[in-house]
């Protein structure tokens, strides 16, 4: 991890939108929908780092998350957590744009 990244990742913006990201997913595991557990915040794309969409961030607890970046064995479940990083980025802004219409009313 570079260090622009280690201290982007310290930034109030970057906690801030954790934050958001965590709410909207109601403190759930995107990838096996448990709670209770700690969850990172996982970034979809590294294409927009400091004006992130919310749909560019997953909600992961840790071994879904040591899944993701592949540091466990690849099975079906890292297959399934992949295939969530399919959606086009078309379909991620116009996610992202219901999102905000949905948090105005």
């Amino acid at each position: 991890m570079n260090e622009r990244y280690k201290e982007y990742l310290k930034s109030g913006e970057w906690k801030y939108l954790r934050e958001q990201k965590l709410t909207l997913a109601k403190y759930t595991c995107d990838g096996c929908n448990e709670t209770g557990r700690v969850l990172d915040v996982h970034h979809l794309t590294y294409e927009r780092i400091g004006m992130e969409l919310l749909t560019d961030l997953a909600v992961y607890c840790q071994e879904c998350h040591n899944t993701a970046h592949g540091r466990v064995a690849p099975n079906e479940w890292n297959d399934y957590l992949h295939n969530i990083t399919d959606v086009k980025p078309k379909d991620r802004i116009l996610q992202d744009i219901k999102f905000m219409k949905m948090l105005d009313s």
